[in-house]
């Protein structure tokens, strides 16, 4: 298959964008019930990786494959900017669909556990 084509590019900056959301969005619904920190490692881990593996993918696409450079680029940079909405928008529907479940006020949904926090005698 030649790999010079622009369909072909579009179709794996397409591909490589799909696969980044799916795994953002799996990571989200195993993170969401978890409380504050251990919701905040997960998201923002797999964020550092899953940009490790775009690069990573995107270098070897362009330099060692030779695929079409404008059509995989333009394809590559507006498609990760829609998917990246869609995917703050799933975050803010969960956060949404949680606060109407919860009869706590909202804040508390941000708060830490009493059992994170670390009690300190203060002396006068």
């Amino acid at each position: 298959m030649e790999t010079a084509g622009p369909l072909v590019a579009v179709l794996t900056a397409l591909g490589i964008c799909v696969i980044n959301t799916a795994l953002g969005w799996i990571v989200s619904r195993l993170a969401f019930g978890k409380d504050l920190n251990a919701f905040l490692a997960m998201i923002f881990g797999s964020l550092g990786v899953r940009s490790i593996i775009v690069m990573v993918s995107a270098w070897f696409c362009l330099s060692v494959v030779n695929m079409h450079q404008v059509a995989f680029s333009l394809t590559f940079a507006i498609s990760c900017f829609v998917f990246l909405l869609a995917e703050i928008f799933f975050f803010h529907r969960s956060y949404e669909n949680a606060k109407r479940q919860s009869r706590r006020p909202v804040t508390d949904l941000l708060k830490k556990k009493t059992s994170d926090l670390m009690l300190v005698p203060v002396y006068p």
